[in-house]
């Protein structure tokens, strides 16, 4: 997907998005936020001590998130803020 959107298209992305397992899910417990056939979002499994069903999202292009979510669908959405966030960034 290129980038800069505007605001507009950015937003109908996110309102697009759909969160399904990875086509490595056995292997790994990951999800995919996607939006026509893209993939946005990464959200995986936290392991932490003393953590318990945590979930953190990660774009695809880098950059992880330090954060945790209690739920896989509230991670979905933190990603999803974060892409959108990145595309529509002008700067370089």
């Amino acid at each position: 997907m290129t980038r800069p959107l505007s605001a507009r298209p950015a937003r109908a992305v996110v309102e697009a998005a759909r969160l399904v397992k990875a086509p490595d899910w056995p292997e790994t417990r990951a999800w995919h936020v996607v939006a026509d056939g893209q993939v946005l979002v990464v959200v995986e499994p936290s392991y932490g001590i003393g953590q318990r069903h945590r979930w953190t999202w990660r774009l695809p292009t880098g950059g992880a998130s330090r954060q945790t979510e209690t739920t896989r669908e509230k991670a979905a959405v933190a990603g999803l803020a974060a892409w959108e966030r990145w595309a529509t960034n002008n700067e370089k």
